[in-house]
């Protein structure tokens, strides 16, 4: 209904109303009214509100039970997010079907999110971070609800969450990633390469993914899937172009990097000629060694798993876990202590990206974009302060 007023606020000016009827309730409906300066944008008003009620407005949709129809949304995701992912989304859903049970969308109020990440911090013990599981328990339930749009008229879940809801006191300190200094990295590499000369080839994988590692800080999915057929010479330098990763997970191959798309491939930093003649030895000696034992590398992967038979056949790297329990015990030889920081393959990924960004010289883009980052996570997530480069600014400060 549109009509010109001619008195009062808002004369001269067009009034746009609707009286829509609740689908299953067959009650009238209250809308908002609004008010146009002319006729033709009055039109365009009111065709607005018919849209917005018949598609996204309509009270019934705030009437279905918030944890029913957040299962229905996780379901959709199924063939858009990794396995990995959408067991994270799924550990979600079953949190609310426990916490809320059958209250409805329209109930979900702020006040009612904040007592939900109060009680599940409480009864699983769990830390308060922005890397801890509540956080994501609260991104995945804000992601809900800006799918409905304009359904609600304002998000439950606000953003930063966990700071709204908490206090400081209740936050744990994140540990950080441990990050090697250059000469934890060039023991470790020395220890490996000689170790290698008297290894069993059986053996020889897992110190050979611990190589790799200090001189790309891959993700460890990556090396995983690694193949000889990755080993290529670009602009003078040896290096890998890797397209897929590993899920120790689901055992299986994903079908491409993380956060790329399928058929999408990336060269890695440049390698030494010294792992290059490796690789190409360990190449040949894999290939007699699988002979021997009737087992073919159908993947043609480099860090085919030779302990365990069944997984050579099958054609299944070395785990995370192996690889992450080598290097522990390679630190451990070299007293390469910690402390309280994390300690795993990730550290050489870690470490490599924070020496990039504070070589001179280097182009971040172009470190970023080797690492498989955006600039802007780049920056953000792996970017430090190495004990190095820490050193020396104490050594420039005091100088």
């Amino acid at each position: 209904m549109i009509k010109k007023i001619q008195k009062g606020k808002y004369a001269g000016q067009w009034q746009v109303r609707i009286q829509p009827i609740d689908k299953q309730t067959g009650k009238r409906i209250s809308w908002p009214v609004q008010y146009a300066d002319t006729k033709k944008e009055a039109i365009s008003i009111e065709r607005k509100m018919w849209f917005d009620f018949e598609n996204d407005l309509q009270p019934s949709k705030l009437n279905v039970s918030f944890s029913q129809a957040f299962r229905k949304f996780v379901d959709q995701k199924k063939d858009t997010i990794s396995p990995v992912t959408l067991r994270a989304w799924d550990g979600s859903a079953k949190s609310f079907e426990i916490f809320f049970k059958d209250m409805k969308i329209k109930d979900i109020t702020t006040a009612v999110v904040n007592r939900y990440a109060h009680k599940y911090i409480k009864l699983h013990h769990a830390t308060v971070s922005n890397n801890a599981v509540i956080a994501t328990r609260l991104t995945h339930m804000r992601s809900f609800f800006e799918s409905m749009g304009s359904a609600i008229k304002e998000n439950p879940v606000p953003e930063h969450a966990l700071t709204k809801f908490f206090r400081k006191s209740d936050f744990s300190v994140n540990l950080e990633q441990y990050l090697f200094t250059n000469s934890e990295l060039n023991a470790i590499k020395d220890k490996v390469k000689q170790d290698l000369k008297n290894c069993a080839i059986y053996n020889a994988n897992g110190k050979l993914a611990i190589w790799i590692e200090a001189e790309t800080g891959m993700r460890p999915a990556e090396v995983q899937a690694l193949k000889f057929s990755n080993l290529v010479k670009e602009d003078g330098f040896w290096t890998f172009r890797i397209s897929d990763s590993w899920s120790d997970y689901t055992h299986s191959f994903n079908g491409a990097l993380k956060s790329r798309p399928h058929g999408y491939s990336r060269v890695v930093l440049p390698i030494s000629k010294e792992l290059v003649a490796y690789i190409r030895k360990f190449k040949k000696e894999q290939g007699e060694y699988l002979k021997k034992h009737g087992i073919k590398n159908k993947n043609d992967l480099v860090l085919l798993n030779l302990r365990d038979y069944r997984f050579a056949r099958t054609n299944k790297p070395l785990s995370q876990s192996g690889m992450n329990d080598m290097l522990r015990k390679i630190c451990k030889e070299l007293n390469i202590d910690s402390g309280e920081a994390r300690l795993s393959l990730y550290s050489f990924r870690h470490t490599i990206c924070t020496k990039l960004a504070n070589k001179a010289g280097i182009s971040y883009p172009w470190a970023a974009e080797r690492m498989g980052h955006s600039l802007t996570t780049f920056m953000k997530v792996y970017v430090g302060v190495t004990k190095d480069v820490n050193k020396e600014m104490m050594k420039a400060w005091v100088s």
